[in-house]
């Protein structure tokens, strides 16, 4: 009974890692042929996070699940204020050059 249990965890991760590599390559690859901008690797990392994120919230409140729908805002506020102190890092990068 547990080797069959590890088993099946180890193929729901497994299945996860391929999908969220297969999601980092193509974001990549329509960033870079459709807007012609190549992003970075924190920044490709990042909206598959959101991504992840958006959906978790979204199949949360379908099946009307609130037990995790706090840790999700919490993390999505804590990545927009990530995603405001990058920006500022950013701009005073490029004014010191």
């Amino acid at each position: 009974m547990f080797m069959e249990m590890l088993l099946v965890l180890i193929a729901i991760l497994g299945m996860g890692a391929f999908y969220c590599l297969i999601a980092y390559f193509l974001i990549r690859l329509i960033s870079r042929k459709a807007f012609n901008r190549t992003l970075t690797n924190y920044e490709t990392i990042e909206i598959v996070v959101w991504a992840a994120m958006v959906f978790f919230a979204i199949v949360m409140i379908k099946n009307q699940s609130w037990n995790m729908m706090l840790p999700v805002v919490l993390l999505m506020v804590s990545m927009i204020n990530l995603r405001r102190s990058n920006r500022k890092y950013r701009e005073m990068s490029k004014e010191g050059l």
